[in-house]
């Protein structure tokens, strides 16, 4: 064993250690018994606000921070370490999902005082966050969003309305991207602000999904004022800083697990090997073989993406190629398990738990294709800036965004 394993090692032995400590007894003998309804059950028992305080206080979740945030300074080696423990033991890490995101923009761009503010409330997860980003005239072409921001002295007057706006209903804070100068081209004119959601003229519209939650809504933003304190980075530099986050949210949505990552929700085939072997069928084993083909190219491809990060690179436009390749393997896999499942799948029993939650992945996972970018955009990027394809046409690339025609 060289140094570098054992030193991962040690931090693996340091959080398990930490976990047994700190999770209930019930739910580490569900763990080392693999007793899955023993799990749920502790699951629902547990004090969660005082999980992440706990959890916040010891740095796990947020490790890769610098120590004077609240993380320990971790590389990518050495929190994916710390990360597979946290897996094995099956512990909840997030009850905020774009915190993480956020945390990245105030530690590359934020002041000092944004990050001192804001950072404790994300790591011990007592705030939540919103990305308003999105908006009905401007999903794919986000540049040409019309949310506008004025200036009035120390103060911006915000007006527009943002969709597919994830928690943001439960979120206390939101970053939004703005408009803040109509007279140059629109990626230029773009800049990037920290909105209290409990502000005077801020109405949020939850939208009922396919499958009956609603965690997307509509936002509206009507005189709502926001300090110039508030203005993540320099002015006009929104459109650098979004494409940044949107980079790493492919990121995180292609990160760590089997088949189905970036959803937490659905059937892997493993699962489906265990549950439905053998097949008689020969053409679902057909479609099996393939599916299991393509959650290890995955995971292979994974792990080179993350062998690359430890070794220094940043998140390139390699996680556009394995989120297109994810997503669409992901919405292959939940359909061939509802057929496989067959009318049940469709027409369950009360209390059928494998059914219901077959059938939920299949309709959850619809949005797959479109959660954190489209995969139209993601053959976009590929094509000009993987495969040197000529950009597609454009006539308002470089006009001021005042004279680009809009419905």
């Amino acid at each position: 064993m060289n140094w570098i394993e054992s030193e991962e090692t040690e931090i693996e032995k340091t959080v398990e250690e930490w976990l047994r400590a700190n999770l209930p007894a019930n739910w580490i003998a569900a763990i080392d018994t693999d007793d899955a309804v023993g799990l749920r059950e502790s699951r629902e028992l547990l004090d969660v606000a005082d999980w992440w305080e706990r959890l916040g206080d010891a740095r796990w979740y947020v490790s890769t921070w610098p120590e004077q945030y609240g993380g320990l300074g971790f590389d990518s080696r050495r929190a994916a370490a710390v990360n597979n423990v946290l897996r094995r033991y099956k512990v909840p890490r997030s009850d905020n999902p774009l915190g993480n995101n956020v945390s990245q923009a105030l530690l590359r761009w934020g002041t000092e005082e944004q990050r001192q503010r804001y950072l404790p409330g994300i790591a011990h997860q007592r705030e939540i966050w919103v990305q308003l980003f999105s908006e009905p005239g401007a999903g794919s072409d986000l540049a040409g969003l019309s949310t506008r921001a004025v200036r009035d002295g120390d103060i911006w007057v915000v007006h527009g309305q943002k969709v597919w706006s994830s928690w943001a209903h439960e979120a206390n804070f939101g970053i939004l991207l703005a408009r803040t100068d109509t007279e140059i081209p629109k990626h230029q004119g773009l800049s990037i602000f920290i909105v209290d959601m409990s502000s005077s003229g801020v109405v949020v519209r939850p939208l009922r999904q396919i499958t009956g939650e609603s965690f997307f809504n509509e936002v509206f933003l009507d005189d709502v004022t926001v300090p110039d304190a508030m203005r993540i980075g320099e002015l006009g530099g929104g459109w650098r800083i979004a494409s940044s986050l949107l980079n790493y949210e492919r990121g995180a949505v292609i990160g760590g697990g089997s088949a189905a990552p970036s959803m937490g929700v659905g059937r892997t085939i493993d699962a489906l090997i265990r549950h439905y072997a053998p097949v008689e069928d020969a053409l679902e084993r057909q479609r099996i073989a393939t599916a299991y083909t393509r959650d290890r190219i995955t995971v292979w491809t994974r792990q080179r993406h993350e062998a690359e990060r430890r070794a220094g690179r940043s998140v390139g436009n390699e996680s556009s190629i394995l989120k297109l390749f994810h997503s669409q393997s992901n919405q292959a896999l939940q359909t061939l398990s509802i057929d496989l499942e067959g009318i049940n799948g469709i027409a369950y029993q009360e209390g059928d738990d494998w059914a219901a939650t077959t059938a939920y992945g299949f309709l959850r996972v619809r949005s797959a294709t479109i959660a954190g970018g489209t995969s139209e955009i993601q053959r976009n990027i590929i094509g000009e800036n993987v495969l040197g394809l000529p950009r597609e046409p454009s006539t308002d690339r470089d006009l001021p965004w005042s004279q680009v025609p809009r419905s």
